[in-house]
Formats: C-alpha cells, sequence, structure tokens
C-alpha cells in the first residue's frame, strides 16, 4: 500500500509560473489504488494539481502548484495531498484486505528476483 516514502527525496521544479513537487512512494500502487485516488482528487476538486504514476522505480504523486503568490498556500495543499493519499491506502486496505499482503508479498519476491 502507498505511503510517503520519508527517506526518499522529493523532486522539485519550478517552470512557467508554476512549481512542480513529485512526492515519492514507498513501492509500487496497485491500479486499484491509482483510480482511488484519482476519483478523491476528483471529489475534493484537486484532478488539476495533482496526478498520481506508477514508474518503474516507484510510485509518485505530482502536486503542480502556482508559483508564490499572496492568496496560495502551499502546505494547505501538500496537506490535502497527504490526506489524499492516506485516505486512498485506507479505502484500498479495507476493500482487499488479504490482497494487499498478497500484493507485497509478490512484489516483494519479484525484487530479489532481479
Amino acid at each position: 500500500m502507498p505511503d510517503i516514502d520519508r527517506t526518499a527525496d522529493i523532486k522539485v521544479a519550478a517552470a512557467q509560473g508554476t512549481v512542480m513537487a513529485e512526492i515519492p512512494l514507498v513501492g509500487h500502487a496497485s491500479e486499484h489504488w491509482l483510480e482511488l485516488f484519482r476519483m478523491l482528487a476528483s471529489q475534493r476538486t484537486l484532478e488539476r494539481l495533482v496526478k498520481a504514476e506508477d514508474q518503474e522505480d516507484r510510485a509518485w504523486v505530482i502536486v503542480t502548484l502556482p508559483a508564490a503568490s499572496k492568496d496560495e498556500y502551499p502546505e494547505s495543499a501538500l496537506d490535502a495531498v497527504r490526506a489524499l493519499i492516506s485516505e486512498a491506502t485506507l479505502i484500498e486496505q479495507q476493500s482487499q484486505p488479504g490482497a494487499a499482503q498478497t500484493e507485497a508479498v509478490i512484489r516483494g519476491w519479484w525484487a530479489q528476483q532481479q
């Protein structure tokens, strides 16, 4: 189940009036988790600011915020994204309790094979 990987570095880049932050997650995200994350972001009208991707190395949550302005509070947006990550993970755990453990074992086994 994805959670923020506090041992990895966040990626931050500024371009064209926005700042993009790529938040690393622990391991990979299932397609179900990615769908839950998208649905929750949409419900909270955050879909324009945030997306989640499962890439080759791990899952990432990508947040795009406007460059500094008096009306924007990046910390609040990032807190909302952290809450989305936790909520998607909780919903997935509740809907597939045994599947999460089995998926983790399979991914661990696969990592050992490489």
